[in-house]
């Protein structure tokens, strides 16, 4: 920003006083070619004739007669160049051509004023001048960069603590004091603010933790009570199955607190701790634990794996395996085929499935499914985005020729 705005000023001020200093030096030759007419023509009323002296290397003067036809010719400065005998080259030289008469006759006399010496002048000041606005400048950046960096550096500190700043922290952020009285009051705020949020982030934690810790008694005996019920030979078939109905309400209401728990703590970064989980061997526990629901449905699996390994919180690496390869088995058709491809770069799952009766990229959201006859509770696909969105994993959804295809990019942007 100093750059931009300097940088133009200085060009600026060179240019203007180029122009200037040029003006300058052409007025004084000016004046003085005046003078040397003034001084001619004293001459010419005095002896009837120009002065043979006068032609100098750096001064000279052309009299040229004029036609007697000739007339309202008038004075008038130009620029030109001469050669100079003795250096053998050419050379500035400003004139002014103005009439005179000698002896009866009408001459046009031009006389002419080198201007070398002006402008070796002219460049020497500039450049003196130059040399002095580079070394202005550079004192002003270097202060600039000094003085801003001394200035700046408790917002870069308390910027720096931001980033680091995390909401599952045991204790409140401090920030170092600085001098600067904006400073302050910045830092004051940026506490009292974070501190309003950790408490409050605190006591959504809890209430969540709690309510779902509070749900999961009553379900149970729910349950308990509707398999105790089940049990007695006395009741009816409509009994019987108004029971069933509410067993299997019970039981999805326990799946999806503990779901709902599941996600809120993906959200809230509660799953921090990383360490190195190979992927391949996860996989294959999965699949080996879903072999009875795929031998169900009697599903074509196929598979190439190869080795990779993450840096992952093992309990997320789990969790994402886990709802990938059980959505693609619970939403497969009977008899259809579930593939699973894992290289180095990433992890794809496609199974065969009806079209999806909404956007794909809408399946992303809580509790959206892709036809209303699903029995899913809708939270599977988010907890993977969300789990892809906390790892800096890219997560793509396709739905082409029948098949159903999730992949996930690994170390790749959203």
């Amino acid at each position: 920003m100093f750059l931009r705005v300097v940088l133009p000023v200085f060009a600026t001020a060179g240019v203007v006083m180029y122009v200037t200093m040029h003006r300058v030096i052409m007025h004084e030759t000016d004046e003085q070619l005046s003078d040397t007419r003034f001084a001619l023509k004293d001459f010419a009323r005095a002896n009837d004739t120009l002065p043979a002296f006068f032609q100098r290397i750096e001064e000279c003067l052309v009299a040229v007669p004029m036609p007697p036809e000739a007339t309202g010719f008038s004075e008038k400065f130009a620029d030109t160049t001469l050669l100079n005998p003795l250096e053998n080259e050419q050379e500035p030289f400003r004139y002014l051509t103005f009439p005179l008469q000698i002896r009866g006759q009408w001459m046009q006399v031009s006389v002419f004023q080198s201007t070398v010496e002006q402008e070796e002048l002219a460049m020497l000041v500039i450049a003196m001048l130059a040399v002095s606005f580079g070394l202005l400048f550079g004192a002003m950046l270097w202060v600039n960069r000094v003085v801003a960096r001394k200035v700046w550096q408790p917002f870069y500190e308390t910027l720096e603590k931001m980033r680091g700043f995390r909401l599952t922290d045991p204790e409140p952020l401090r920030l170092a004091p600085a001098a600067a009285q904006e400073f302050r009051e910045l830092n004051s705020t940026l506490e009292t603010l974070t501190e309003q949020v950790r408490r409050d982030f605190q006591t959504v934690k809890q209430f969540t933790e709690n309510a779902s810790h509070e749900l999961q008694t009553p379900l149970a005996v729910i349950q308990n009570k509707v398999e105790m019920l089940l049990q007695d030979e006395n009741l009816s078939e409509s009994q019987a199955h108004q029971l069933d109905l509410v067993g299997q309400s019970a039981r999805r209401m326990a799946r999806l607190n503990q779901s709902l728990l599941l996600l809120s703590k993906i959200e809230n970064n509660q799953f921090a701790e990383k360490q190195q989980v190979p992927l391949k061997p996860l996989i294959e526990k999965k699949l080996a634990w879903l072999e009875d629901f795929i031998a169900e449905k009697q599903l074509v699996v196929e598979t190439d794996l190869t080795e990779k390994t993450l840096h992952i919180n093992p309990f997320l690496a789990e969790t994402l395996g886990s709802n990938l390869l059980t959505n693609a088995v619970k939403h497969n058709l009977p008899g259809g085929r579930l593939r699973v491809f894992l290289d180095g770069e990433c992890l794809l799952v496609e199974n065969t499935a009806v079209a999806p009766g909404v956007p794909v990229e809408n399946l992303r959201a809580r509790f959206a499914r892709g036809n209303g006859s699903s029995e899913g509770l809708g939270l599977g696909l988010a907890m993977v985005w969300e789990i892809c969105k906390q790892e800096g994993f890219g997560l793509e959804m396709v739905f082409e020729e029948g098949f159903w295809g999730t992949k996930i990019k690994f170390a790749l942007p959203l």
